[in-house]
């Protein structure tokens, strides 16, 4: 596993659910509407004060305004909010951390549970408050959790370190995951080595959110794990996942070559190319490249923010937690694909997969029958019994599908699959075998490649953001204890908040007495660069003459080593 920072280092203090719809009349106890707190350990009176006084706050000043709340600060923390009907989440963290990074954890914690549990409020109907509890428990620990405190900056992947690779096995990965994608069955998949990303056809989201089956602590604790068929070992499993429409259209939009599906053909190691690259990402676009021009958004993500005099907010109007695209938007490619949840009714559910899924060469039927399909892919958290669950018009339309999971040691192949790919033995026997020996081949491989030298920063330090692949490159240590990295990583904090927050900054220098930091961002990238070790001349006013305005030339000529072109 990866090496991962302490909870308690990450500056998250306080995260709640608070149910609204529990609390209805003056003699009705807060507690009652408290469906999740964090720290559990917090005394039943603290939990109620905090969570009544931000709910009605939030609640108050959405009303007047006539916007939902984004952001409140209080005097020692700050809280990202989500407010869905009658539900009202809050995260707190310091005020060290960048507000744009405290509403993006938020939003990633909130899209996380409805990738394994679907609709928030399905959830709560059908299942009790201390089994969800605990799985918030478990998604609010792996988010705050990751190889460096700049990671959780700027929420990005975990990915194998590159440069002690060879560039042949990280093709050979994104030929691995060509491979299974060529059964129509199978949408897209990403190749996890000790809790690292080697290759991905996903989005950087979608991409995180299975990485939580990776987690030693998820995999120990949740609901067992639904074995596809007894014809294989215990190293393959799979559990039901929801994705929302604009995550299925993404996955849908990708081209593959599916003509030599029909023939199981070994992956062959692949020829010497002098042009391969070194970035995972870029090893698996060379096959499912990004046509979508969705994705590149996020490069020119921005947190619009209006101070408030009132209780001192600080509002902004962004889209659902789900980040996608438009809540009509989906609401008519839903009617179009006559999709539904898995949720929606537990009695039909099985009659809605098959009359709105088709199975392999458009037989209506899945091979092995439907009944036992049903049966084994079906969420282990939910009942059985015949009970109707209404559906919210305002709920994010969600599609059921289902993950796979192939675990070769400390390699796991992941794939996202149509749910009746559970009943298809012919599909399931031809991604297992055609991926078998490639996987333990690759494996073989990576386990043996030596960790290399620790880093380290030597006379400056930098960090290289990608906002598009949500990939981060940086010669920083796991974890800044004093001078010079935890100055770095403060400014860093701060410089990256500004960007977000002025799309038309391009250039910054931030500075005190004893160190400077130089940040630079364009549509696809942010870095940041600081000097050490020398004296630094710093007249207390801005003067060309300063050492901090010697940055940028510096930074431009000393990256290109790591691989970052700012010339």
């Amino acid at each position: 596993m990866a090496e991962l920072c302490p909870l308690d280092s990450r500056g998250c203090h306080f995260f709640f659910l608070y149910d609204g719809s529990k609390v209805k009349g003056e003699g009705d106890p807060t507690s009652k509407g408290i469906c999740y707190f964090y720290p559990e350990e917090t005394p039943i009176d603290k939990q109620e004060l905090l969570c009544g006084q931000l709910a009605g706050v939030g609640r108050c000043i959405s009303e007047l305004s006539s916007s939902p709340v984004r952001f409140l600060r209080l005097r020692r923390h700050k809280f990202a909010i989500h407010m869905e009907d009658d539900f009202f989440w809050a995260l707190g963290c310091s005020m060290e951390t960048p507000t744009i990074s405290v509403c993006e954890l938020l939003d990633k914690l909130i899209n996380l549970f409805c990738f394994y549990n679907g609709s928030v409020r399905q959830s709560y109907q059908l299942q009790s408050r201390e089994t969800l509890a605990a799985r918030w428990s478990r998604y609010l620990l792996h988010v705050l959790t990751g190889p460096s405190e700049l990671h959780l900056v700027f929420s990005s992947l975990s990915t194998i370190d590159s440069t002690n690779v060879d560039p042949l096995l990280l093709l050979k990965a994104a030929l691995i995951l060509q491979a299974c994608q060529r059964c129509p069955l199978v949408l897209a998949g990403c190749i996890l080595f000790r809790g690292r990303v080697v290759s991905t056809q996903m989005s950087p989201a979608l991409t995180m959110k299975v990485m939580v089956h990776e987690s030693e602590n998820f995999k120990v604790q949740s609901p067992k794990a639904l074995s596809p068929s007894c014809l294989f070992d215990d190293a393959v499993s799979s559990t039901s996942v929801f994705l929302t429409m604009f995550e299925l259209q993404y996955l849908q939009s990708a081209p593959v070559d599916r003509e030599s599906w029909s023939h199981t053909t070994p992956i062959k190691d692949p020829p010497l190319c002098n042009s391969l690259s070194r970035t995972p990402s870029d090893t698996a676009s060379s096959e499912s490249l990004l046509s979508d021009s969705s994705f590149s958004q996020k490069g020119t993500l921005s947190l619009s923010e209006s101070a408030n005099s009132v209780f001192g907010l600080v509002q902004s109007q962004n889209p659902r937690p789900n980040g996608d695209a438009s809540h009509g938007a989906e609401h008519e490619v839903l009617q179009n694909m006559n999709y539904d949840s898995l949720h929606t009714s537990g009695g039909e559910q099985g009659n809605s997969e098959n009359n709105t899924n088709s199975c392999v060469n458009g037989k209506d039927e899945c091979s092995g029958g439907t009944e036992l399909c049903n049966e084994e892919s079906q969420d282990p958290g939910l009942e059985r019994e015949d009970k109707t669950v209404p559906v919210h018009p305002d709920d994010t339309p969600l599609v059921p599908m289902t993950l796979y999971l192939h675990r070769v040691k400390s390699l796991v192949l992941a794939l996202l699959v149509e749910p009746h790919f559970l009943c298809d033995q012919a599909a399931m026997e031809e991604v297992y075998h055609s991926c078998l020996a490639s996987l333990n081949g690759l494996e073989a491989h990576l386990r043996s490649i030596s960790p290399g030298a620790p880093t380290t920063a030597g006379p400056f330090i930098f960090s290289h953001y990608d906002c598009t692949q949500s990939t981060l490159i940086t010669n920083l240590s796991a974890r800044p204890r004093g001078p010079p990295e935890r100055p770095f990583v403060r400014a860093t904090s701060l410089l990256h908040s500004h960007f977000c927050n002025t799309e038309t900054l391009q250039e910054a220098i931030i500075r005190n007495a004893s160190a400077a930091v130089y940040g630079v961002r364009s549509v696809a990238q942010e870095t940041y660069f600081m000097q050490h070790g020398v004296a630094l001349r710093n007249s207390g006013i801005p003067n060309h003459q300063d050492s901090a305005f010697s940055l940028p030339s510096k930074a431009r000529h000393r990256l290109l080593k790591h691989g970052v072109n700012l010339l």
